[in-house]
């Protein structure tokens, strides 16, 4: 072999031959840092947790306008931190997020434990609902996950890239499934909101979560065919003539489950054929007894008494206590009217039942929701057991008034919306008829301005 002057070393010796360092299979796989698979996942829940929130916006508006515009800036802000913490992540970013966060879970358990301090609702706690618990999982994983990424020995971790990526793809299934999951009718009735009663005096109560009754029969079910999904009738929203009466008068009326505000037309839950059926044959029953009580006149003659001024939304109402006793097709103890004159015609029914430890059985399927009036001491009436006060009304407003609060415990009660001409498009058991407007104490056919 010849050896050149350009193979030897300073001393002269030959040079070892030149070596290559291949690369190692293990370091073409490492992929990247730990941080940055984390700071994918974080972003894919704080994504869900953004869209879950604006999803339910436009109701929290419908309770008042702080409740929506605090939903609506958490859901801009969760959605702006995804982007951020992909783009330009930072320690303060992270920070932010953390608090951010905390703030929002902390907001939540106190909602849940003692009640907002402040609103239409303060000092009551709401039930827990999947909805809520989704959410407030998906934050407080964004805390633990910034927290971790906030020490840089368990941040700058190797992690190899099928791993990584393997792990950011079940976050994101994960989080997409239980998003979209959790506003489906099955979870969204349960935060969201089915329509309640009226101030008067047969208002919304929540249901409560073993009786299953998530909305309203449709009004082909005084028919037969009470599960067929109901829309809002034709009316934009807000424009029915309930609503354009005014805001809901009592907490009962608009209440849900969870302790939110709606008004609107009743979610339907499916039916199989053969309850199908028997609620068509229980919906005959209850239309014979609006055949039977056509006026005011005659409904008193039967031994109903006023309990409530009409009411937009609901009516008027007239109680014979002596049928509360039992829920009975055939003998509701509430009927309702356009009005409280003795040639008024009838709207509907209100099957109020006194039945301790929770609603009766009532009609068959899932599609009736019983409340009760129990908000703040529940409801004013005076001596005569007619109602003159929305649970809104403090005990000393009452008392000024000639009455006194009336919790109204364990009496439950349902509407059901089947007289002719009253087929109400929010919903044969809907606790509000869009189409009754007119004035308070006056007439469903009272000009607003009138």
């Amino acid at each position: 072999m010849l050896i050149t002057l350009d193979d030897l070393t300073p001393e002269g010796e030959p040079a070892s031959p030149p070596t290559s360092r291949p690369t190692t299979p293990t370091t073409q796989a490492a992929g990247a840092e730990l941080s940055q698979y984390m700071r994918w996942g974080l972003a894919l829940l704080s994504l869900g947790a953004a869209g879950v929130h604006f999803a339910v916006t436009g109701l929290h508006f419908g309770e008042t306008w702080y409740h929506g515009t605090f939903f609506a800036m958490v859901a801009w802000l969760q959605l702006i931190w995804a982007v951020a913490i992909l783009v330009k992540p930072s320690r303060r970013l992270l920070l932010a997020g953390i608090v951010g966060n905390l703030v929002v879970a902390e907001v939540w358990l106190v909602s849940r434990t003692i009640g907002i301090p402040f609103g239409p609702d303060s000092g009551t706690a709401e039930a827990v609902g999947f909805v809520d618990v989704l959410t407030t999982v998906f934050e407080v994983a964004i805390i633990l996950g910034a927290l971790a990424l906030l020490k840089p020995s368990f941040a700058a971790r190797p992690v190899r890239a099928t791993g990584g990526l393997a792990a950011v793809g079940v976050v994101g299934a994960a989080v997409i499934a239980l998003s979209t999951y959790s506003l489906t009718p099955t979870f969204a009735s349960s935060h969201h909101h089915g329509a309640g009663e009226s101030a008067a005096g047969a208002g919304d109560a929540a249901a409560p979560a073993g009786h299953h009754h998530g909305g309203a029969a449709s009004a082909a079910g005084a028919a037969g065919a009470g599960a067929v999904a109901v829309s809002a009738g034709g009316f934009a929203p807000g424009a029915s003539p309930c609503e354009k009466s005014g805001p809901a008068a009592s907490e009962g009326q608009v209440k849900d489950a969870e302790g939110h505000n709606h008004r609107g037309p009743a979610i339907q839950e499916p039916m199989d054929f053969a309850t199908r059926q028997q609620l068509a044959q229980e919906q005959l029953i209850a239309r014979s007894v609006v055949d039977r009580y056509p006026t005011v006149a005659s409904a008193e003659k039967a031994g109903y008494r006023k309990s409530t001024p009409y009411v937009p939304c609901i009516g008027a109402h007239y109680t014979n206590t002596g049928l509360a006793a039992k829920f009975d097709l055939n003998a509701p103890s509430e009927l309702l009217f356009d009005g409280t004159a003795p040639d008024s015609k009838i709207v509907g029914l209100s099957y109020l039942v006194y039945h301790p430890g929770g609603p009766p059985e009532g009609f068959a399927g899932p599609n009736d929701r019983w409340h009760g009036h129990t908000f703040n001491g529940g409801l004013c009436m005076n001596p005569q057991g007619v109602v003159i006060g929305a649970e809104s009304t403090s005990a000393e407003q009452c008392k000024a008034r000639g009455g006194r609060k009336v919790a109204l415990t364990d009496i439950w009660m349902l509407h059901d919306w089947v007289a002719p001409g009253w087929e109400c498009s929010w919903g044969a058991f809907a606790s509000e008829c869009p189409e009754l407007g007119g004035r308070v104490g006056r007439t469903a056919w009272t000009n607003n301005g009138a």
